[in-house]
């Protein structure tokens, strides 16, 4: 009957209208996280598939040029909201492709990226590592600023082109992995008798302590040894910090832990603490992941 006809063809227009308005609702659940570091900027995508993950040179990613180049990896009618932070997220325009900025703290920023990904809201502290080294301290409800140090990833690019004229992260990584730390470091069982509370007798007892006997050195040897001073700085303040602040859980994010003795520097003295250092996947892009999840 035409009644039926026409009521079937009520139905199907009033579906039709329902599936295109979920396709535009479901084009715009995309979020854009950006934290435009002074080394590099990093972009975390989400959106119903898994988290998506890219990092540009901030050298060659102006406050000019960031439009085009995010316009190459997302359509823009795509994304609901774009979060940035970091160092210099103050001097990005209001708008990027017709959208606005939401500013983020990059405490907040770290906290939250750490979180998600650790998949947990304990109570951490949190070594954020990169060109120099923060602490936040979170529990999933607050978070604190607490403290840091200006030696980090920039220390060891920076040390190795002025003592070894090298300034290449991957090569950087390289010589680190088969220098000999105890070629240019004095050792605990070199300076003292006896043992000196929990630590080993092959630790640290003065970094680049040989030097001062030793004219000359290996390229990869000081270059091992000027990760090692660097990870043991950083690792004694962060546990120092964190039993001050009563808190046993250490997670480290940021781009410093892929230098591969670094990060087992990081983990030998951590635990000589007796806390546990974890290393989330993807860590690099906590901060950028910080800026656009809840």
């Amino acid at each position: 009957p035409p009644q039926l006809v026409k009521k079937k063809a009520k139905i199907q227009t009033v579906i039709i209208c329902l599936k295109l308005f979920m396709y535009d609702e479901y084009k715009r659940l995309m979020k854009l996280g950006i934290d435009f570091g002074i080394s590099f900027t990093d972009l975390s995508i989400l959106d119903e598939s898994k988290p998506k993950f890219i990092s540009f040179d901030s050298k060659k990613l102006s406050v000019k040029n960031i439009s085009k180049q995010i316009h190459k990896l997302v359509n823009f009618d795509d994304i609901d909201s774009i979060g940035v932070t970091g160092g210099k997220h103050y001097d990005l325009p209001l708008k990027i492709g017709g959208i606005e900025l939401s500013h983020v703290n990059e405490i907040e920023a770290i906290s939250k990226g750490t979180n998600y990904l650790a998949k947990n809201d304990k109570k951490k502290l949190i070594i954020s590592s990169g060109s120099g080294t923060a602490f936040v301290l979170s529990d999933g409800i607050m978070t604190s600023h607490a403290g840091g140090t200006g030696v980090g990833g920039g220390t060891i690019i920076g040390l190795s082109n002025l003592i070894n004229n090298v300034n290449n992260p991957n090569e950087i990584n390289k010589l680190a992995s088969i220098g000999k730390i105890e070629r240019v470091d004095l050792l605990l069982n070199e300076v003292v008798s006896g043992p000196i509370g929990q630590l080993p007798k092959d630790a640290t007892a003065v970094n680049f302590g040989k030097v001062r006997y030793r004219s000359k050195s290996a390229k990869a040897d000081r270059t091992a040894a000027i990760m090692n001073l660097v990870g043991q700085t950083v690792a004694r303040m962060a546990s120092a910090t964190a039993t001050a602040c009563n808190c046993e859980l250490i997670y480290i994010v940021g781009r410093t832990p892929q230098y591969d003795l670094y990060k087992s520097v990081l983990k030998r003295w951590i635990s000589f603490s007796g806390l546990s250092a974890h290393f989330p996947k993807n860590g690099e892009f906590a901060s950028s992941l910080g800026a656009i999840v809840d």
